[in-house]
């Protein structure tokens, strides 16, 4: 139930008042920082929407519930790209509402990074959010709202606010430690990992492939422990050595451009002085782009003072 929801209370309500409401159509925007919050609210949103035995929320345990929260409902559609939904998946999207429902009750079609969204795929996009049909629901997910205009002027919003310390009951150092994620901070607190040991920076690569063949909170709990071992000891770290850290960063990735993105974001919340992070965070928003990364990985972490 959205009661179970940490923090977002103005959320929640407004998604309950939208329920209350009878709506039968709609289009939202969900945006704010924290992407697994945004897509926690979406997904919760989805379920209301097809409970079977609430109204006004959703409760979790119903058959409905339960397949949407596995991704398996008929009438759940998720569609997200790193470089943006493309103009063929909204085509799906058009041949998808021409059909009838599959259970016979509302049909919700999210779409994650709506902001990366180029204009043609928006413009296709917009002519079925302008008048949508009864029944259809589009839930458009950002992380800001620098999204085309055509497309807001047709939307709802909804912000959702990053979760604080104090609302996911952690120190300011635990907060700090997971740069505020909610989903990665409540996993932690289900360990019982110590955050103040720490891992060699020499490492890294180990932890990273760790990470990626079993993505679990201790695994990226020691990918997080090295970077910081890098940031406290790089003055006294040699060029040769920094170009070897980065080659490790890159040879274990095996090309993942967004836990590469990931990396880079965690070193620059690392940094609290400005004028340091402007090339950091320049080099930073080319690792989405297809440009070589080893490259662009040893410069980064050459620019770090």
């Amino acid at each position: 139930m959205f009661k179970e929801i940490i923090s977002n209370e103005e959320a929640k309500n407004f998604l309950i008042n939208e329920l209350r409401g009878k709506r039968k159509q709609g289009t939202y925007i969900f945006y704010g920082e924290d992407r697994d919050l945004v897509m926690e609210f979406a997904l919760s949103y989805a379920k209301a929407l097809t409970c079977k035995n609430m109204e006004d929320d959703f409760c979790g345990v119903c058959d409905s519930c339960k397949r949407m929260d596995s991704f398996t409902h008929g009438d759940l559609e998720i569609y997200e790209d790193n470089n943006g939904i493309k103009i063929d998946k909204v085509r799906e999207i058009a041949y998808r509402i021409s059909t009838a429902s599959y259970e016979g009750g509302n049909r919700i079609f999210i779409l994650r990074d709506i902001e990366k969204m180029k204009k043609e795929a928006a413009n296709a996009l917009l002519k079925m959010i302008e008048e949508p049909e009864e029944g259809n629901f589009f839930i458009l997910l950002a992380n800001n709202l620098n999204i085309l205009p055509t497309i807001k002027s047709r939307s709802i919003f909804l912000n959702i606010k990053v979760r604080t310390a104090e609302e996911l009951g952690v120190s300011l150092f635990e907060y700090d430690f997971f740069c505020g994620k909610g989903k990665e901070i409540l996993q932690y607190k289900e360990s019982s990992i110590d955050l103040q040991t720490g891992e060699p920076y020499n490492e890294i690569g180990t932890f990273i492939k760790k990470y990626i063949e079993e993505p679990k909170i201790e695994n990226k709990i020691k990918v997080y422990k090295s970077l910081r071992d890098f940031f406290v000891n790089r003055k006294y770290i040699n060029e040769i050595d920094k170009l070897t850290f980065a080659e490790n960063i890159y040879f274990s990735l095996n090309n993942d451009r967004i836990f590469a993105q990931e990396i880079c974001n965690y070193i620059c919340h690392l940094i609290k002085n400005y004028d340091s992070l402007e090339n950091l965070i320049l080099i930073k928003s080319m690792v989405k782009v297809p440009v070589n990364l080893k490259l662009l990985l040893k410069v980064f972490i050459n620019e770090i003072g």
